[in-house]
C-alpha cells in the first residue's frame, strides 16, 4: 500500500493511500483535482473519502453520470481521473435507471438490453474497492477499464446502434421466410446469447443487406443470399486454402475463380459454385457456422461477448463472419485496413444497426405462433386395411386370382429386431429427452415467481431449452420415424403380439404427443417471461 501525504489549498495537512506502485505524481494529480473541486471542504481529523463514502452521500454529479451513461458511458468515463467520478459512475451503473433502463430507451426504444450486462459488469468492477484504505485503488482500476478493449467495445457499439439510422429492415414476412424452413435455411441453434428464434431474424437481416437470391452469384456482391466470399467460403472450408489470395491478387474475378471445379474442396458434397447456388440450406448452414466463429474470434481479441445481449451482438456477428480482423479493428474504433473509401465501416454500421433492430423485431412484434418450432409426430393407422382388402378382392373377382397382400412378407427375427430398437429409442434418447425438458419446468417457474428478470436469466433458460430441443429434433425425431417404418414391415401376426405392449407403435406416438405438448406450454411460458425483461422497450 502506497501513502503521501499533501497540503491543501486552505493549508491542511491531508493523507492519500493508494495501491502498491502508484508514484507521487499520480497521487499528486488525483489530490489536485479532489482539492480544486470542492471535495475536500469540510473534512475534520479521522474523516476519510473514498467512492463508497461518496456514493452512500448521494452526489449531486451521480445524476450527471446517469445521462452520461447514454451516450455509451463516454463522458462518465472521460472523468475518470477524480474520486467523485468514480463514486457517480458505480452510483449511476448500479442504479435501477442508467444503460438499463429508462435513459437509454428515450433515444432508442426497445435496445434497452444491447449492453446491459457489460455495463453491469464494469459497475461490479468498481463497487468491489471500498473503504478509506483502498482509496485510490478505484482510480487505477477504473483507468484500466477506460483504456480497455471491453469499454471501447461497447461505446462502440452502442452509439452504432442509437446513434445510425436502419438502412435496410427486415419486416414479418422476411422473417416467416426463414423461420419456415420452407427452403432448408432456418437456424439449427442459438449463437451465443441469440436465442434460436433471433437467430432467424439476423439471417433474415443478413439476407436483407445482401440483396441477392440465393441462386445468384455476382462479383459486387459474392455468392448466393449471404454474399459469401471466397475468404469466407475458405474459412468454412469449402474453397481451398489460397485460392482468396489469388483471387485478391487480381488473377481472377471473383465470379471466375468461385466457378472453377478446381477451387472447391468437395466438402459436403459442394463440388462447385453450382452445387452450393442450388443448396439454399447449405447457404444458411455456412452462414450460421461463420457467425458462430465469428463471435468466438471476437471473443479472443477482448470483446465482451459473454456480457453482450442478443441485440449488442446480432450485428457483430455479421460482421466477423464477413471478416473477422476488420470486424475487430471496427469494435476497437481503429481504422479498418483497406477502406480507404470507408465503405467497409459503412457496412458493419449498418450491420451493427440492422442486426439489432433484427432482435428487438422478433421479441417485440412478431407473434409467438411463428416462433414456434414443429416437431412433427408419426401418423399410423391412416388406411382402413380391410376396407381396402375387401376392395381389391371385388375388383379381382376371379377365386382363382390369390387375393393381394400388402404387408412385408415374414422375416424371421424382424419383430425381435424391433423390440431391441424400441427398447433402445426409450431409454437412450426418448425417455432422456424427456426428462430435460422436464428438468427446466422447475427453472420456468422460479422465474414466473419473480417480479422482473433479468435479459441474461431469460437468455440462459432460453438457451438451455434450445440445445435439448435441437438435440431432440435432430436425433429423436429421425429414430423415431424409422422405428415407425421398421414397425410397418412386421407381418399383421407380430404386430398384433406387440400392439398392447409399451413398445407399440401406439404407445410411443402417445409419449411423443405428450412432449410436443409441454413443449407449447414452455413456449408460450417462456414468451410470457421476455415480456418482464427489465428495460425491454415497446419496439421500434
Amino acid at each position: 500500500m502506497a501513502q503521501f501525504s499533501f497540503t491543501s489549498s486552505d493549508g491542511k495537512l491531508f493523507s492519500l493511500k493508494g495501491p502498491q506502485g502508484l508514484t507521487r505524481e499520480q497521487a499528486e494529480a488525483v489530490f489536485k483535482k479532489q482539492d480544486t473541486t470542492g471535495s475536500l471542504v469540510g473534512f475534520k481529523p479521522g474523516d476519510s473519502l473514498s467512492a463508497a463514502s461518496q456514493a452512500a452521500d448521494g452526489l449531486a454529479s451521480a445524476q450527471g453520470a446517469l445521462s452520461q451513461a447514454q451516450s455509451g458511458l463516454a463522458g462518465a468515463l472521460d472523468n475518470v481521473g477524480s474520486v467523485a467520478s468514480i463514486g457517480s459512475i458505480s452510483t449511476a451503473l448500479g442504479a435501477a435507471g442508467g444503460a438499463l433502463g429508462g435513459s437509454l430507451a428515450a433515444t432508442a426504444a426497445g435496445l434497452t438490453a444491447a449492453v446491459g450486462p457489460a455495463v453491469s459488469a464494469i459497475s461490479g468492477a468498481i463497487s468491489k474497492i471500498s473503504g478509506a484504505e483502498n482509496a485510490g485503488q478505484p482510480l487505477v482500476s477504473a483507468a484500466v477499464i477506460q483504456g480497455s478493449t471491453a469499454v471501447s467495445s461497447i461505446q462502440t457499439i452502442n452509439k452504432t446502434i442509437t446513434g445510425f439510422a436502419v438502412t435496410n429492415p427486415i419486416n414479418t414476412a422476411d422473417f416467416t421466410k426463414v423461420a419456415s424452413s420452407i427452403t432448408g435455411d432456418s437456424a439449427v441453434n442459438g449463437i451465443g446469447p441469440m436465442s434460436v428464434p433471433e437467430v432467424n431474424g439476423v439471417l433474415a437481416q443478413a439476407k436483407n443487406l445482401v440483396g441477392q437470391a440465393s441462386n445468384v452469384l455476382s462479383n459486387d456482391k459474392g455468392l448466393g443470399s449471404f454474399g459469401f466470399d471466397l475468404k469466407q467460403l475458405e474459412t468454412a472450408g469449402y474453397v481451398k486454402p489460397g485460392v482468396a489470395a489469388l483471387a485478391n491478387q487480381g488473377a481472377s474475378l471473383f465470379a471466375t475463380v468461385a466457378k472453377s471445379p478446381a477451387a472447391w474442396t468437395g466438402k459436403d458434397g459442394i463440388k462447385s459454385a453450382t452445387d452450393l447456388l442450388d443448396n439454399a440450406g447449405k447457404q444458411s448452414q455456412i452462414q450460421q457456422d461463420l457467425m458462430t466463429k465469428g463471435i468466438a474470434g471476437l471473443g479472443a481479441v477482448g470483446v465482451p461477448v459473454q456480457h453482450l445481449s442478443s441485440q449488442g451482438i446480432a450485428g457483430m456477428a455479421l460482421n466477423a463472419a464477413k471478416n473477422l480482423p476488420d470486424a475487430e479493428a471496427f469494435v476497437k474504433g481503429l481504422p479498418i485496413p483497406g477502406d480507404a473509401t470507408g465503405a467497409v465501416q459503412a457496412g458493419f454500421s449498418s450491420a451493427v444497426r440492422d442486426g439489432a433492430f433484427a432482435v428487438n423485431l422478433v421479441n417485440t412484434k412478431i407473434p409467438t405462433v411463428f416462433k414456434e418450432q414443429d416437431i412433427p409426430v408419426p401418423k399410423t393407422d391412416t388406411v382402413n386395411r380391410a376396407t381396402l382388402d375387401a376392395a381389391s378382392t371385388r375388383v379381382v373377382g376371379d377365386p382363382k386370382v390369390p387375393t393381394p397382400s400388402y404387408t412385408a412378407k415374414t422375416n424371421t427375427g424382424i419383430a425381435s429386431d424391433y423390440t431391441t430398437q424400441a427398447t433402445a429409442f426409450l431409454n437412450d434418447l426418448f425417455i432422456p429427452a424427456e426428462q430435460k425438458f422436464e428438468a427446466i419446468n422447475p427453472k420456468i417457474t422460479a422465474l414466473q415467481n419473480q417480479q422482473t428478470i433479468t435479459q441474461a436469466q431469460y437468455s440462459a433458460i432460453n438457451a438451455e431449452r434450445d440445445a435439448v430441443l435441437n438435440n431432440y429434433i435432430i436425433n429423436v425425431v429421425p429414430k423415431g420415424a424409422a422405428l415407425i417404418e421398421l414397425y410397418g414391415t412386421l407381418p399383421a401376426a407380430e404386430q398384433a403380439i406387440i400392439k398392447d405392449t409399451a413398445l407399440s407403435v401406439g404407445a410411443i406416438t402417445t409419449k411423443v404427443q405428450a412432449v410436443q405438448e409441454l413443449l407449447a406450454q414452455q413456449k408460450e411460458q417462456l414468451y410470457a417471461l421476455s415480456l418482464k425483461i427489465e428495460g425491454r422497450g415497446e419496439g421500434e
